[in-house]
């Protein structure tokens, strides 16, 4: 689903379904575009096709939230997550332009260390597309994000897009704030951090976006074709969790006593959203 105000991009949906729930499916999106906080659509559009072959299984990424008490908080939080994993200065910066400016259907490539585009439509972006999730998987996500009280968040689809986008060829990390203007949170995941929800990441100036850091090794082709015409579905729940603190990221260490404290020891004190 694709819905536009006046030809701007201003909701969005899609998802991977057998043929009997389509109904239930056009119904549900296009509840999703007429009640959009960015306004009434002046146009919808639907595209059902069959797919070109199996879905690849993948599992989704671990969940945990970083306690943030504002925006330049949660943005040092990110960028130091980043640094870690060889993202430049320069290139988090990139990302945060592209927040401010919005307005794309799919998300920038960058570079990790120079910050520039990579993917050859900078006005529209890369979308990734052709993903979904299994009926069980669906059950038992839905269940955690239930009982973690995060159902009135947009983690249920970001969190299948995500999944997806760790798996890619290459990808190091991925950034991303709402379209939303009234929704704060933002996250950034990577293979080896999981999923991180940063309440507070989005200025209220923002537009919104999505940003994925690839490899400069990564042929920039395969990936694209991953992203946009690979089927994908989630098959695996791996666990919702709930708040930790930076030195507790890194998949790699979480559990460890003490954790691994290469980003900082706590953060400051706030409250966050959801």
């Amino acid at each position: 689903m694709r819905a536009e105000k006046k030809g701007r991009h201003i909701s969005g949906a899609e998802g991977i379904f057998t043929l009997d729930r389509i109904p239930e499916v056009l119904e549900d999106y296009s509840g999703k575009a007429l009640s959009h906080t960015n306004g009434t659509p002046s146009r919808m559009s639907f595209v059902v096709e069959p797919l070109p072959r199996r879905p690849t299984l993948v599992p989704s990424l671990p969940v945990f939230t970083l306690e943030t008490a504002n925006t330049p908080d949660a943005r040092e939080v990110a960028g130091e997550i980043l640094s870690g994993i060889g993202v430049s200065t320069r290139a988090i910066e990139a990302a945060f332009k592209v927040f401010a400016k919005g307005g794309m259907r799919g998300a920038a490539i960058l570079d990790p260390l120079t910050g520039n585009r990579l993917e050859p439509d900078k006005k529209r972006g890369v979308r990734a597309s052709m993903l979904g999730i299994t009926g069980a998987a669906e059950k038992k996500l839905i269940s955690q994000i239930e009982a973690r009280g995060l159902q009135g968040t947009r983690l249920f689809e970001a969190l299948i897009l995500a999944s997806k986008v760790a798996a890619a060829p290459g990808i190091l990390a991925e950034l991303c704030t709402s379209d939303n203007g009234n929704y704060m949170t933002g996250y950034l995941s990577t293979p080896l951090h999981g999923y991180l929800r940063l309440p507070n990441l989005k200025k209220k100036t923002d537009r919104g976006g999505r940003v994925f850091f690839v490899s400069r090794a990564e042929r920039i082709e395969s990936l694209i074709e991953y992203l946009e015409e690979t089927p994908v579905l989630v098959g695996k729940i791996s666990p919702v969790g709930g708040i930790i603190s930076p030195h507790e990221t890194d998949l790699r260490d979480r559990g460890k006593p003490g954790g691994k404290k290469g980003v900082r020891k706590k953060v400051r004190a706030g409250r966050s959203s959801s």
